[in-house]
This record gives C-alpha cells, sequence and structure tokens, in this order.
C-alpha cells in the first residue's frame, strides 16, 4: 500500500496548485449519475498460488462502474459507486495425482475472478474553464471477491472449486470531464483499487489484492441548477 502514497501526494498537489478562481466560479453540483465502461489491470501477489502474481494466474478484464454524487460545496462532492469487473486466466499445469499415478498431468487450469466493490467516495473538483473539469477521487467500503477454479485433464472434469471473499478495501484515482453536450459530461478515469485481506476462500492475510482500472463514461446533468 505504502508505494501508492506518493502517487495520491502528487495529485493532490497538482490539484491544489490550480487557480483558486477556478474553484470559486464552480456551483455546488445537485445530483450527478455517472456510468462507464471499465478496463481493469491486476497486480498482486498470491500466496494461495505458490507465489504467483495474480497478473501471471489472470489477464486484463472488462466490467462497468456506476456512480452517484451530490454536491455538498462548489469543490467538493459525495457519493457512492458500485463497480464490476472480471478476469480469465488459462495455464497448463503437471500436477501429481494420488488416484491415479499414471496421469500427472498435463492438466488445463482455468481461473476465473470476478470482482465487485462498493464504495464510499469523496471528489475534490476543481474546474478549468467552462467545459473542463478535474477532480481527485477517494473511495472506501468492501470488495467482493469470488474465484473459480477448474482442472481438466485428458479424461475429462477433473476438479472444480468456487470460493467467496469479502474484505475492507480502498481506491484512489483522478478523472477529466469535458463537456460534450447535451447537458452530459464525457469522463475519464484512472482509479487504482486496492483491498486489505485475511485468511479466506480467495485470498491469505499475505496477499495484497489490487487492480488498476481505466474507464470511460458519461455523467449527467451537467447542470443540475
Amino acid at each position: 500500500m505504502r508505494s501508492f502514497v506518493r502517487p495520491v501526494l502528487v495529485v493532490a498537489l497538482l490539484v491544489s496548485a490550480l487557480p483558486a478562481r477556478a474553484a470559486t466560479s464552480m456551483r455546488t453540483a445537485g445530483f450527478q449519475l455517472q456510468a462507464d465502461g471499465l478496463l481493469s489491470v491486476p497486480s498482486a501477489s498470491n500466496v494461495a498460488s505458490v507465489g504467483a502474481s495474480l497478473s501471471s494466474l489472470v489477464g486484463n478484464g472488462a466490467g462497468f462502474a456506476l456512480t452517484g454524487t451530490i454536491g455538498v460545496r462548489p469543490s467538493l462532492a459525495l457519493g457512492a459507486r458500485v463497480a464490476y469487473f472480471g478476469s480469465t486466466g488459462e495455464h497448463e499445469r503437471f500436477l501429481i495425482d494420488p488416484l491415479a499415478p499414471l496421469g500427472v498431468g498435463p492438466f488445463h487450469e482455468e481461473r476465473r475472478l470476478r470482482v465487485t466493490t462498493v464504495h464510499a467516495v469523496l471528489q475534490h473538483r476543481r474546474a478549468l474553464g467552462r467545459r473542463f473539469e478535474w477532480a481527485l477521487d477517494l473511495g472506501a467500503g468492501v470488495m467482493s471477491s469470488r474465484e473459480r477454479l477448474v482442472l481438466d485433464s485428458a479424461t475429462g472434469n477433473k476438479a472444480s472449486l468456487v470460493g467467496v471473499q469479502l474484505d475492507p478495501s480502498v481506491a484512489v484515482g483522478g478523472q477529466f470531464a469535458w463537456l460534450a453536450g447535451a447537458n452530459t459530461d464525457l469522463v475519464a478515469n484512472l482509479r487504482w483499487n486496492g483491498s486489505f485481506t485475511t485468511d479466506g476462500a480467495v485470498w491469505s492475510k499475505d496477499d495484497s489484492p489490487s487492480f488498476t482500472t481505466w474507464s470511460l463514461g458519461l455523467r449527467y446533468p451537467h447542470d443540475t441548477h
């Protein structure tokens, strides 16, 4: 987690360095709804899988997010976000099977990971002219991880295991919004999502599952007044 403190501080300093008059020209926003399509990139260690990195076990995945926010100050908004994304990885492995001494592999391994995050959101927004906006985005809540592991041999399905785990998580990121028209903003977002795990069905207490998500979506309405 500490490796991400420096990027957060850099983003915060960049936001605070923007002209003060940009913030004073903004009005407190009303309720806004945002829908995003996203790409997730896993980056973590997984002790339960012999120390292999999560990115080597599953690939990049697609998903979506829904965010609702309401302004409490001209430069500050509170809200909630729900995001869902999944990744799949396939490998060939040699395993020792005590029930079939002659059938030690190779076995085809398919690993399917599905992640849902539910976060309370705090956004610090700054206007960049009349049509652009920059925001620092912080979130905290829970991450639900569901993993299915399937091992197949030449003779058919060998084994199938499913695990589900719920852990506290945090998110930090930044977004850039542009008034595209029809009172709607086009929003690009980069966010890091991390979780604090315990020993469970998917992760161990020594794991640090994290995902970087890139998203593009629409937020409506731009003008809530």
